[in-house]
């Protein structure tokens, strides 16, 4: 998974989480980007704005220290969402379930000579509480772009990710308002094809027990043609 994949239209095996698998809903994630088809999902113009939109709106809703902030980037994808926070960010640990997404993500940060306590990737299978390849760390902020709609089920996943904030710290994710997208309903079958509204989003984040809820739109975005609005939703533990 990854950021801002939803920017452009693509294929998946799983047509939605109530018909599959949470297991058959990963495999066909982790396949779909493992595919060296996926890497052209990050290389468009609309795409690299649409990342800084997203990534300014993120840091206008909570503050981030250089000093202090520690990130994880969660289905961070090629990095395109931790490369705009690495500045505002003392370190960023993105995970991801594929290990290509990986792989990209490292190099890019050892292209531009930062060390991994600055930032890293990690690939993790399926994130659970108490993940061993993240050795107890506990985080400021927990950042998750346009990837929500992939998720088998974002109730289950927003209390894992609640799990690994420290107290005080802040959990931000955008994804796809909720609306009629016929575009994806023929060439995006993943579990949430319709977005998310801000009741979808309250409802997982305080059933986590997550306070201070908020939710905005923050961008328009072209998808396959057609205009998609963006949200943020962000939640305080």
């Amino acid at each position: 998974m990854t950021n801002l994949q939803s920017v452009q239209p693509h294929t998946h095996s799983v047509h939605n989480a109530d018909a599959h698998t949470h297991q058959e809903v990963e495999r066909a994630n982790e396949e779909f980007f493992n595919d060296p088809a996926a890497e052209h999902l990050f290389n468009t113009p609309d795409v690299q704005e649409t990342t800084r939109l997203l990534a300014a709106a993120m840091l206008k809703a909570v503050p981030f220290d250089k000093q202090k902030t520690v990130v994880m980037d969660f289905a961070c994808g090629v990095g395109l969402i931790s490369q705009q926070l690495t500045p505002q960010a003392k370190s960023i640990i993105g995970v991801d379930i594929s290990q290509r997404m990986v792989d990209i993500y490292n190099n890019s940060a050892k292209e531009q000579n930062l060390f991994p306590d600055e930032r890293k990737a990690i690939r993790v299978d399926r994130l659970v509480e108490n993940e061993t390849k993240l050795e107890g760390m506990s985080f400021d902020v927990i950042v998750c772009a346009s990837s929500y709609h992939h998720l088998p089920s974002i109730v289950d996943m927003t209390r894992v990710l609640v799990s690994y904030l420290k107290p005080g710290g802040s959990l931000l994710v955008t994804d796809m308002a909720k609306g009629e997208y016929p575009m994806l309903q023929a060439h995006h079958p993943v579990p949430h094809k319709s977005g998310f509204d801000a009741e979808d989003m309250r409802a997982a984040f305080e059933g986590a027990g997550l306070h201070s809820f908020s939710f905005a739109e923050v961008a328009t975005v072209e998808l396959a043609g057609h205009p998609v609005t963006m949200f943020l939703a962000s939640g305080e533990k």
